[in-house]
């Protein structure tokens, strides 16, 4: 694009913030919608003891801060560092540019200017991300690889993150020779961690409640984000784990074909070919197109049959949904874990999809499980979660992102493929992958999850299927 003088710039600017830029697959709305991010207000004033009107600003502020974000990567690139939402300090949008004055010119025209500031750093958003991929090449980052560089936009550096149990599980050394030599030849740009493995949260009766429930959807489809998904195991015993994103391919060897999208550990373990079912009825392949490598943990499942995809989704519309399930002051309900009054169920749509660099630290998201106990839902099948663990919908915030995006969003065994999704601008940004800690029960404080970006998913599915020419894509309209 070419690029528009200082007039050209906040013109742009203001469109951004009037939701003229759109994160991709679909339009933004002019502002946030109170109702439909109800769940994300309620985690707001809850966690932070802030008003619904304060609340809404920092939503307000979360997604003018997108388009913001967009203009300044295209406009003053040379300059600018990236941001983060800073919720502990009074919801405050931090700019981080290499000369902080630069920034004065696209920051006039945001309409929350009074809660944004600007942090000077060392290194552009740009330089970092072209250091990212000339360190990538030097340790061969992909999948199957030991080092993934990622850029850490709150330390302004590059961390390449070492994932040991892949060395461990190829029979080959941990390689720190080649990370160290590829951050030496960035010299004070990058460093190397060690990746923390999240802990896998995987794990029939029909029963009908008389609307779909996260245990219990048969006949109030289509197929939507946050369902149980029961596996059999090669044992005859059955795990549970939790639907993420409707997905389509097009062209190629699947033209139109729907596929359910959850996490790849959920089949690690099975190497039979009985259905996976919901509430006891079969409903999809029990493997599909699968991964189990953190970041790159997903199965994208087909289902059974034309018949039954014509009967669980293409016979339907809202295509696009995931499922939002609450119990305000539920038995586990707490000041991490809020959620809207919804004594039954509302669906959320998805009109989009973020990248992992647009997905800021600071930003209210939220997340549909259905990790459950026998003793909370005697019908259904106890996915390991613990007693008075209950299913349904937690919002949250995004703590930071590294090769994936970790939250502070409670989960539990049978989560696992979960949807994370943001209400601020109706999209989908991952799916749960596991978590930092061995909890059982109810939620507490200190929560740490991490979930698999859909960018990661989508380029790597349609990595895997470029010589059979099809495209994958998340469903982001009700007739996709």
């Amino acid at each position: 694009m070419v690029k528009v003088g200082r007039v050209g710039v906040v013109v742009a600017l203001v469109a951004a913030m009037t939701g003229a830029l759109s994160p991709s697959g679909g339009a933004a709305p002019k502002s946030v919608d109170p109702e439909s991010a109800r769940e994300s207000v309620r985690y707001l004033v809850k966690a932070y003891g802030v008003s619904e009107q304060e609340a809404l600003r920092r939503l307000e502020l979360q997604r003018q801060a997108d388009g913001l974000d967009e203009v300044l990567r295209r406009d003053a690139g040379a300059e600018y560092g990236g941001m983060w939402i800073d919720q502990d300090a009074g919801g405050e949008l931090v700019v981080a540019m290499t000369r902080p004055e630069a920034a004065d010119r696209y920051l006039a025209a945001l309409p929350d200017r009074s809660h944004v500031r600007t942090k000077p750093v060392r290194h552009s958003l740009a330089a970092l991300t072209e250091a990212r991929k000339r360190i990538a090449a030097r340790v061969g980052a992909g999948p199957d690889a030991v080092h993934l560089p990622a850029v850490s936009e709150a330390e302004n550096q590059v961390v390449v993150w070492e994932r040991p149990w892949v060395a461990q599980s190829a029979g080959l050394s941990a390689a720190a020779d080649v990370a160290k030599r590829a951050v030496e030849a960035e010299p004070g740009v990058a460093v190397v961690r060690t990746l923390a493995q999240p802990k896998p949260l995987a794990t029939t009766p029909n029963v009908d409640w008389g609307f779909c429930h996260p245990l219990y959807c048969t006949g109030y489809g289509p197929m939507r984000g946050g369902l149980r998904l029961d596996m059999k195991r090669d044992n005859g015993t059955w795990g549970g784990c939790t639907s993420g994103f409707n997905l389509r391919s097009n062209g190629g060897g699947y033209p139109g074909k729907a596929w359910v999208l959850t996490a790849g550990h959920c089949m690690a373990t099975k190497t039979n070919y009985t259905p996976t079912q919901h509430n006891g009825v079969d409903v999809l392949e029990q493997h599909g197109i699968e991964k189990n490598f953190y970041p790159y943990d997903y199965a994208a499942l087909p289902y059974l049959d034309a018949a039954t995809t014509t009967t669980w989704l293409d016979g339907q519309t809202g295509r696009n949904r995931v499922l939002k399930y609450c119990r305000n002051g539920g038995l586990d309900s707490n000041g991490d874990t809020p959620c809207g009054q919804q004594a039954t169920s509302v669906d959320e749509e998805i009109t989009g999809t973020h990248t992992l660099a647009e997905i800021k630290a600071g930003w209210i998201v939220c997340a549909t499980g259905s990790g459950s106990s026998a003793y909370n839902y005697p019908d259904s099948v106890d996915s390991g979660a613990g007693q008075d663990y209950l299913v349904g919908t937690r919002c949250g915030r995004v703590l930071s992102t590294d090769v994936g995006i970790n939250t502070d969003l409670c989960a539990r065994a049978g989560d696992s493929g979960g949807p994370l999704f943001s209400q601020v601008d109706h999209t989908a940004l991952g799916i749960l992958e596991g978590g930092q800690q061995s909890r059982s029960g109810p939620c507490q404080l200190g929560e740490l999850n991490n979930y698999v970006p859909i960018e990661t998913i989508i380029d790597e599915l349609n990595a895997r299927i470029a010589g059979q020419g099809s495209v994958f894509s998340v469903i982001t309209t009700p007739n996709g």
